[in-house]
């Protein structure tokens, strides 16, 4: 059993409900299992259960072990003070919150049916994987067609919506665009109210890459650590200066998410590497504002979006916290990322919101010349590899991820062409 099986089984209370009771004999009783939660913080929010007889709102913990909740060290973190239960696999010890106050404990493994063992925790990324090689390549190709769109569209939904926040200014509409792609899926929701803070005027004006990399860590409160080492006191003083000059506010720090997270993508690191990028750029986002040619798209593909960090990074991931040497600036893989989830949707907003269509079409060519990518999610895929073009690019691939977000992962089966077919195939035989 994994934690992200058990997690589901909880969402779906897909075990015996029955006689419920803690493990120390409490009668308890399920109003609302909570509401998933894919950030920082307990697994499970705004819960409601009653136990023994007294009805307690919070969040839910879930654990193979009961144990791994002092291994993860939520004793010590306040965010999970409003764990009401935790349910667990096996219950291996008692467990307190940071104000030493016991957590209720329920164990769920002898309650969870075999079959629900295979369903949930077994289950394949693709439900439909078996019987889709019965259908024709052109029903796949239309699906991933489809679904390609509603992605587009869904991007371009969110810029218009971000440029509209952003007090219809196209530069913090492409900062946001950028930044967020850059910084990925787990912190994007706090790159609006960032940029919201952001002031041009500072960034088109450094002089330098630490004036740049300090602001933004200052303003999302990824500076207020305890302890400085030289580099980031050096980063703390700049950012002090220009809350002085420029009435900087910073953000909440807990608000940035490391749940589920690899190092490379922990918030501090990106927002140093999208820093180095801006300074490189002096800032002028501007240059994507006019209707690109065959030149400037090719110097794209060839090296946009880089860092070039100091050799600080080269042993943090995070500020004054040191790792393993690595490489710290983003690869090749990760600037094609940026092109594809924040230029490309720019220039499809550009072409939507100014009227100008070769904004689209320089999309369109910049998308076909990225190679594919190959990742987990187009893995998971594997089943649609039959409809491949002999020359596969971004578009591909980019297909493939949003067939598998917006229907596969979702199991929305009943709007997918493929679910439609095979839900109607013993139909169409019989008429026939």
């Amino acid at each position: 059993m994994k934690e992200f099986g058990l997690q589901r089984i909880w969402e779906k209370l897909a075990f015996q409900p029955q006689y419920l009771a803690t493990d120390n004999g409490q009668p308890l009783q399920i109003i609302n299992q909570g509401e998933w939660n894919n950030q920082n913080g307990p697994d499970f929010l705004n819960a409601e259960v009653v136990i023994n007889g007294i009805h307690c709102f919070g969040a839910i913990e879930i654990h193979i072990k009961a144990s791994d909740w002092y291994f993860h060290q939520h004793h010590t973190d306040p965010r999970y003070n409003g764990v009401i239960l935790h349910v667990v696999w096996q219950n291996d010890r008692p467990c307190f919150t940071q104000g030493n106050d016991p957590i209720p404990c329920l164990s769920i493994k002898s309650r969870v049916s075999k079959l629900n063992l295979t369903q949930f925790h077994l289950l394949p990324s693709l439900p439909c994987a078996q019987q889709i090689t019965a259908l024709p390549e052109k029903l796949l190709t239309q699906q991933l067609s489809r679904a390609l769109i509603q992605r587009t569209n869904g991007k371009m939904e969110c810029l218009i919506d971000a440029h509209s926040q952003l007090n219809q200014d196209w530069w913090l509409t492409a900062l946001y665009a950028f930044m967020s792609a850059w910084i990925g899926k787990a912190n994007q929701h706090n790159c609006i109210d960032l940029c919201k803070t952001i002031k041009k005027s500072l960034i088109l004006r450094a002089k330098s890459e630490i004036e740049i990399i300090a602001y933004l860590l200052g303003t999302s409160g990824l500076l207020a650590i305890k302890d400085h080492d030289a580099y980031t006191e050096s980063l703390n003083t700049t950012y002090q200066y220009q809350v002085l000059k420029f009435d900087v506010n910073p953000m909440d720090y807990l608000q940035w998410n490391n749940r589920q997270v690899r190092p490379p993508s922990f918030a501090p690191i990106r927002l140093a590497q999208f820093g180095s990028w801006l300074f490189q750029i002096k800032g002028e986002l501007s240059q994507f504002f006019n209707p690109p040619n065959q030149e400037t798209i090719d110097a794209i593909t060839k090296k946009g979006f880089q860092s070039n960090l100091c050799e600080y990074w080269d042993k943090h991931y995070e500020l004054n916290k040191q790792s393993e040497k690595h490489n710290p600036n983003n690869g090749q893989e990760h600037a094609k990322k940026v092109i594809l989830n924040g230029l490309i949707p720019l220039w499809n907003t550009l072409a939507k919101e100014t009227h100008k269509p070769e904004f689209q079409m320089a999309a369109e060519q910049l998308r076909s010349a990225i190679p594919s990518e190959t990742n987990t999610t187009t893995k998971k895929m594997s089943t649609f590899h039959r409809c491949k073009p002999t020359k596969s690019n971004a578009e591909w691939s980019q297909s493939l991820i949003a067939q598998h977000q917006l229907y596969c992962k979702p199991l929305k089966c009943a709007q997918c062409l493929i679910g439609d077919a095979l839900i109607n195939v013993p139909f169409m035989k019989q008429e026939s």
